[in-house]
Parts: structure tokens; sequence; C-alpha cells
């Protein structure tokens, strides 16, 4: 009996000393950079990007530093808008952007810090066009959903548990020892930064007209399938609103800052391919309404929208030829644009000086600004293809094939669910 007493206190005693050290060493390594109890050169300093409770740890972070300035957006502000930049670095700047994300998960960020003590006094949230295309036509509702306050329960707060003693969690302790030593390796800031570092070899490897070439692809197959939908007003309408709510409910003084992405020519050309323009259009001419309501709300705030899209020549940058070691100055490829670029963008928002500002990069849209907006872009196009006519050959045609793909693969399942294609459409 003794004997098995002995066993069951040992096996007890390696476990509980086993969970121990797994949590210690996570605990001292930080992956996450929750903690900051040791700040190591060589062991800890570099941080990969968070996988696991992405939103929860940036807001856990952001409750630490406080941040004056706040980015939000998805995936383009998240590798485009360093807040140790030159235009952000001492000003507090945190960056909430999150890959995949939409609006709605803005909205739900700054509703945390307008219920903690210390609100942005400024939000710089970028806003994605693809996110309001829908694959179907939508009829506008007369009111916009709202959208779900945030869950502040206890089970809100379990992730922090697992972060500290999982086993994905000793992993991602690993892997930030590993890093340190690799230049290539991919990283993020504890201010939210994601530089993209990995895309650095991708491109000595494989050239950016691979890049570029592999995100046209994915954009082609995207924008066809939405070239017979429509623009979701309802949840960009209430979106919107939400987000200027949000910033505003714990800062009635905020300034907010809407950033149409500086989408590069060759995505533009696949809007125009799929026949988005017109939508593209009603969007802008939507969040100029949104933010002229919003002023109505809250009149204390400073609400803002910057158009950085058109065909300028930063957006209309060349693309390395297929074979090039050439390297591109502002965009890694269509999608996403390098910090070098967020400078420009930060600068223009803040109206600091920028000594490589371009003319006519960065407009501020108002509701008598939209007709001459349409013109600058006009003008742009114009210029864009007399350089770069390559960025728009064969664009339509590849999403007319990819289009026609879809509706030969939607016709098939009608035929074998003995359902004609026309009741489908």
């Amino acid at each position: 009996m003794s004997a098995h007493r002995n066993y069951l206190r040992w096996m007890l005693g390696t476990i509980a000393g086993a969970s121990l050290a797994v949590a210690g060493f996570v605990l001292l390594v930080d992956p996450y950079g929750l903690y900051t109890l040791a700040d190591m050169p060589g062991v800890n300093r570099i941080k990969p990007p968070v996988e696991r409770y992405r939103n929860e740890i940036r807001l856990a972070r952001a409750d630490r530093l406080r941040p004056r300035i706040v980015i939000t957006g998805n995936s383009r502000m998240e590798a485009g808008v360093d807040p140790d930049g030159p235009q952000l670095a001492g000003k507090n700047a945190f960056n909430l952007g999150l890959a995949g994300t939409s609006a709605a998960m803005a909205v739900g960020q700054l509703r945390h810090l307008a219920a903690g003590a210390a609100p942005p006094e400024r939000v710089i949230a970028g806003l994605e066009f693809v996110d309001a295309l829908t694959e179907r036509p939508v009829h506008a509702a007369a009111l916009p959903p709202p959208l779900p306050a945030p869950d502040r329960g206890w089970r809100s707060h379990l992730w922090r548990a697992d972060a500290l003693y999982s086993f994905a969690s000793l992993k991602d302790a690993l892997v930030t020892v590993a890093i340190q030593h690799d230049p290539d390796a991919a990283t993020a800031t504890l201010r939210g930064h994601n530089p993209l570092q990995q895309y650095h070899q991708a491109a000595r490897t494989e050239g950016y007209s691979a890049l570029f070439g592999q995100r046209a692809a994915e954009n082609t197959r995207k924008l066809a399938a939405a070239a017979d939908g429509g623009l979701d007003t309802p949840a960009v309408r209430a979106q919107v609103a939400a987000l200027i709510d949000g910033a505003a409910a714990g800062n009635p003084g905020v300034a907010v800052d809407m950033v149409i992405y500086p989408y590069h020519a060759q995505l533009l050309a696949l809007f125009e391919g799929a026949k988005l323009w017109p939508r593209f259009e009603a969007w802008k001419a939507l969040l100029v309404a949104e933010v002229e309501a919003g002023r109505q709300r809250h009149p204390h705030a400073r609400i803002a929208v910057h158009d950085f899209s058109g065909y300028g020549p930063v957006q209309c940058e060349a693309i390395p030829a297929p074979g090039s070691a050439a390297r591109t100055r502002w965009y890694w490829e269509a999608g996403h644009f390098k910090p070098a670029l967020g400078e420009l963008i930060v600068a223009r928002v803040l109206g600091t000086t920028d000594d490589g500002m371009p003319a006519g990069f960065g407009v501020r849209l108002e509701r008598d600004t939209l007709a001459a907006n349409r013109a600058r872009i006009a003008g742009e196009r114009a210029d864009c293809i007399a350089r770069q006519a390559s960025v728009f050959d064969g664009v339509t045609r590849d999403v007319a094939r990819e289009h026609a793909r879809r509706t030969g693969l939607r016709a098939m399942a009608g035929h074998h669910a003995g359902i004609a294609p026309a009741a489908i459409e």
C-alpha cells in the first residue's frame, strides 16, 4: 500500500514539476509579449507573429501601453504601418491591425479601449472595399443591423491560462528562441507591426514578379466571384457608424481618420476587369455620408476620410519583369504595401511633412469633392497606362475566364442536383 502511495506521490510531483517548468519557461521567454519579465537579446527580444488569441493578446498589450494613437484594419495596416517608424515614434502609437479581419473587429477593439482607463486620442482606421462586396446582389435595408457587444464574462479571460500553460505556448516559446538570429524569420513588434520579414527571402529567391503574379491570381479568383454581386450597404453603414461611435465613446474629442487603402494599380485594374468600379465609387460615397452623420452625433470629434487610392506614381509603381532581381520601393505585391508607404500615409493623415511625399497622394474626401476625386483618378489612370501598360493587359480577359469557370461549375452543380442553372442564379 505504501509503495502505491509513494508511486502516486512521485507521479503527481513529476507532473506538477514539469507543469511549473513549462509555465516558467513560457513566462520567462514570453513569446506573446504579455509579461515583460526579462528582455534578453539573443533569447527573447525578437518576437514571432502571434497566431493564437491574436486579438486578446493585442488588446492586453494595448491595455498595458495605453496608446494615444491606435491603428486598426486588416493585414494591409498590420504590415504597412509601423508605430515605431519615423512618423509615429515617440507618439505612443499601437497597431491593432489583424490579417483577415473586417471593420467589425476594429469596432470591438475600440469598444474595449473605450471601456478602459485610457481611450486613444486618435484612431487611424484602414477600411477594406473588398470586404463590402457580396457574391449576390444585396437590397439596402432601412436600418443597418447593430453590431453585437463584446463578451466581458469570465470566459473571455480563459485564454490567459492557455497562453501560459499549453504545448502550443511551449512551442511558441521555443520558436521565439530559435528565430533570434534568423534575419528572414517572420516577426512582429510589441506594438503590433508585422513587417512581413519573410517576404525578403521570397523576393530574393522568386522575384517580385512572382509575388505580384501569385497575388494577382488570388485576387482574380476573389473578385470574379463578386462580379455578379452587390455592395453590402447595410453592413458598411453599421460598421462605419459603430467604428465612429466606438472611438468617441471613451473620448468625445477623438480624431478619427478613415483610410481608403493605396491599392496598387494591378489591383485597381482587377476592380475594373470585374466591373466593380461603380461599386467602388458608391462605397466611397457611403463612407463620406456615414462620416457626415458621425459628425452630427459627435460634434466634438474630428472625423475624416482620406482616399489613397488612384493610379499615381506611387500606386503605379513598376512591377519588376520575370527573372529580374530589381526591388520595389512601395509594395510587396498588389495586396500589401511596405512601411515606407505607410510613412507617407501617416504623414498625410497627421498633416506632417515628408520629403518623399508625391503631389496628390492622399485626398481628403467630402461630399463636394467626390466628383473632383473621380476626375483625378481618371487622369492618373491615363498616365499609368502610358507608363505601365502591362499592368492592364489581359486583366479583363483573366477575370472573364475565371468568371466563366465559376459559372460553369455552378451550372454543373445545378445539373447534378437536378436544378436548372437559372434557378440557382
